[in-house]
């Protein structure tokens, strides 16, 4: 059993869910645990952002390697496919997000070197799942996303400070040079589960989810027009 002393946990986790979390990003669980907590994942998003959790707390393991981060054009491009026209509002929303994408990339780099380290599961075995952890800059909206490719589902948790009165926080898909895509309007807070249409399911892979906050209803004929509420990439587990 992992020491897990260090961290601080959310009260609502039982401890040994915590601790084999863990044990699962290590990859010490034996096949079956390992299984087992897999399909649990399906069901709980608050167990695939404790997942998330320990990925950053073994990131010291990679402080000596030094992180490569997106090239200078990458944040533009995403900013201009994402938004039919630039404002004052989203050009500062790009500034503070390009300090995010950039905190992105070095902590994909550090989880991975973290798990070439520390040893990983039998690369015969295919991943079913990818999640997105995405963050507001000051940490009031937290939005977890869970893609699940057996039954192309995504289920998502949303937490924090809601939208404004007459405003709607709205999810979008950015995969490589296609425009962005609308998943729907967001609960303000809550789960939710919505099935990925089966055109859109083989874009989902190393994807980036954003957030917007949109006009009620969503963003009108499914162009964003608000801020970049959060945003982050498509990570398998």
């Amino acid at each position: 059993m992992i020491d897990d002393t260090s961290r601080q946990d959310p009260p609502e986790l039982d401890p040994r869910d915590i601790a084999t979390a863990g044990e699962y990003v290590l990859g010490t669980l034996p096949l079956a645990e390992r299984e087992a907590f897999r399909r649990r994942l399906l069901a709980e998003p608050a167990l695939a952002a404790e997942v998330t959790r320990w990925e950053s707390h073994f990131d010291p393991i990679a402080d000596e390697v030094r992180p490569v981060g997106p090239p200078p054009t990458a944040w533009p491009k995403v900013e201009r496919r994402l938004f039919a026209a630039p404002s004052d509002r989203i050009a500062a929303g790009a500034a503070r997000l390009w300090k995010l994408l950039a905190l992105g990339s070095a902590l994909a780099a550090a989880v991975l070197v973290a798990l070439l380290w520390l040893g990983q599961p039998d690369r015969t075995e295919e991943p079913l799942l990818w999640v997105s952890d995405m963050v507001s800059a000051d940490s009031s909206v937290r939005l977890t996303a869970l893609y699940d490719e057996t039954d192309g589902d995504m289920r998502v948790s949303v937490a924090g400070t809601p939208p404004s009165p007459g405003r709607d926080f709205e999810l979008w898909l950015i995969q490589g040079d296609l425009a962005p895509i609308s998943l729907g309007v967001m609960p303000h807070e809550g789960h939710t589960q919505m099935p990925v249409p089966p055109d859109l399911q083989t874009l989902v892979a190393n994807a980036t989810l954003a957030i917007t906050d949109e006009p009620s209803g969503g963003a009108p004929g499914g162009v964003a027009t608000g801020p970049i509420v959060a945003q982050a990439e498509m990570r398998r587990i």
